[in-house]
């Protein structure tokens, strides 16, 4: 399977013209200056040759003709029209309301009518009754900070410390901020979640271990879900309420997020009431899919033997990968999706949840990645723009996403959510067994999904630094590990190493010495296989290679 892809890949013109916490980093914090311009130093094939052919979005089949047994819509059926933009999916099961299900496959709403609590009588009621009093207050200008901590706590069913919401709302915001939060968004913000049962007319699947699923719903929906999150209404997913049916599943409702924390705490929460007032001024009618991929055995490649050639790469030190477009865009997942980004987290996983707060959503369907698995956030929109990185992270203004939209309604941006693995002790990435697992999540991860056109599953990938801050990674080694991978898929590897000049130099002079050398994919294997039987390890594993030619590795 892994050289079979080569069969079929379009071909992108050569040239070799130079032009150039439970979470993860991308950069160390000594590479960060907040408010210098990076250098623009880019390297290998021209960007442009690796994204003109997919300018536009991958046409999918229609949605009439998806397997629903693999895919649970809460829309009824669309097919997008440009022309017609304005029109808004219609929840599935509209017309005959909302139909509930209880069980362990689907996620256990709020408004259902099976929650209860110990005294046997469901909380929707109280729910609401709450709700609809804070959206009185907020209509008639009249709420206070203090309305909405007790709408909260009531809610969430417990005092919880909301110190950073608190510290945001009434001393960040300025006067006007505040009182349109207070008034108009928070009133938006208790219809939605009052309005759950109607807009999300059956409950989202949650995408289990093990499973080919998605999950498509509207972003209308996902402000609803967001909006119960950000009341804390979903049931016992937090940590007062342990539930082992929930052990492998992040804790969605925000409740977290608000407590006492360092100042990215609320400068996340910063960028997500951005959201919540930019879909107050204008609801955006577009479409979203959550998808989980779980690579099966019978597909898994044997490295050491793959003849697949490498593929073309570009190198940049100046581009964030969130603003490559046209390409599958890798987010440095925790095995628990969204990692801290409800907590003190700040690095690239988290940030990139904040700026679009749909990706939210997957915490609240998504159990954790196996080595084998990955996630898919399809159509997330961005709202917010950021400057610097993890402790002198801030958020930045208002971000207009502009991109394109598919035939199903969704935006042009498809991102992988991958986990690497922790290394407390970073000398023991350098062990076979857990190379071949990383090799596995990327492959897995850059492995083309099935579109109406089998060539338009080819785009470029644009990653960076996986798994080489928080986690330990050798920001050597996991390129090679991902150029192995994006080649083996037969798939262009954008690389964003932020501000990292060594390493886009390093990179390419080692890139050009293999393909001098006509390497194949096998031949890096081996490569990593010959560095980590070695007693010695001081030299990097560039230093290595430029060393060592590929004709010595098969003696």
């Amino acid at each position: 399977m892994t050289d079979q892809f080569h069969n079929t890949r379009q071909q992108i013109r050569r040239n070799d013209q130079v032009v150039t916490s439970r979470t993860s980093a991308t950069i160390d914090k000594s590479l960060i200056k907040a408010d210098e311009a990076p250098e623009k130093l880019k390297k290998g094939i021209l960007l442009d040759l690796i994204i003109n052919d997919y300018r536009h979005p991958p046409p999918m089949e229609d949605m009439e003709k998806v397997e629903r047994n693999s895919h649970t819509f809460m829309i009824s059926p669309l097919k997008y029209d440009r022309s017609r933009s304005y029109v808004e999916p219609i929840p599935v099961n509209y017309a005959s309301g909302y139909i509930d299900r209880w069980d362990a496959n689907y996620v256990r709403m709020p408004c259902s009518p099976c929650y209860t609590t110990n005294n046997t009588q469901p909380p929707w009621q109280m729910i609401r009754q709450e709700l609809i009093q804070l959206k009185k207050k907020c209509d008639a200008k009249l709420a206070t900070f203090e309305d909405l901590k007790a709408t909260i706590i009531k809610c969430a069913g417990d005092n919880y410390d909301i110190y950073c919401l608190e510290v945001l709302i009434t001393s960040v915001y300025s006067n006007m901020q505040r009182a349109q939060f207070m008034t108009t968004i928070l009133s938006n913000m208790c219809d939605l979640a009052l309005n759950v049962d109607t807009l999300c007319s059956r409950p989202p699947a949650l995408l289990r271990i093990g499973m080919n699923r998605s999950v498509t719903m509207s972003q209308r929906q996902a402000a609803s879900l967001l909006a119960c999150a950000f009341f804390s209404l979903f049931p016992y997913r937090s940590d007062r309420e342990p539930n082992d049916e929930y052990k492998n599943f992040q804790d969605p409702n925000f409740i977290k997020l608000y407590q006492y924390g360092p100042s990215q705490k609320i400068e996340k929460l910063r960028c997500i009431l951005h959201y919540f007032q930019r879909i107050t001024e204008r609801m955006p009618n577009g479409v979203i899919t959550f998808q989980r991929f779980s690579l099966p055995e019978s597909e898994h490649p044997n490295w050491s033997k793959s003849k697949a050639p490498l593929s073309h790469i570009h190198l940049t030190m100046s581009d964030k990968i969130e603003d490559i477009s046209c390409a599958l865009q890798v987010e440095f997942a925790n095995k628990y999706i969204g990692g801290g980004v409800l907590g003190a987290g700040c690095v690239q996983e988290e940030i990139r949840f904040c700026i679009c707060p749909e990706m939210l959503v997957s915490l609240l369907i998504c159990e954790k990645m196996e080595p084998n698995e990955c996630i898919f956030l399809i159509g997330c929109e961005r709202y917010s723009s950021y400057r610097s990185y993890a402790d002198s992270f801030r958020f930045d203004g208002n971000y207009e996403d502009k991109v394109a939209k598919d035939n199903w309604g969704r935006k042009w941006c498809h991102v992988v959510a991958m986990d690497a693995m922790y290394f407390a002790d970073p000398s023991l990435q350098y062990d076979m067994q857990h190379v071949d697992r990383d090799l596995l999540k990327a492959y897995t991860s850059f492995y083309p999904q099935d579109t109406k056109k089998e060539d338009d599953a080819y785009f470029g990938i644009v990653t960076g630094s996986w798994g080489c801050g928080a986690f330990n990674g050798d920001r050597e080694w996991k390129a090679i590990i991902q150029l192995m991978a994006a080649s083996a898929v037969g798939r262009s590897l954008i690389y964003a190493s932020y501000l990292d000049k060594k390493l886009v130099n390093s990179f390419f002079a080692v890139y050009q010495y293999l393909s001098g050398q006509k390497a194949r994919v096998r031949d890096l294997y081996r490569y990593l296989e010959r560095y980590c039987t070695q007693t010695n390890q001081r030299e990097s594993i560039f230093e290595f290679i430029l060393k060592t030619p590929i004709s010595s590795l098969k003696s």
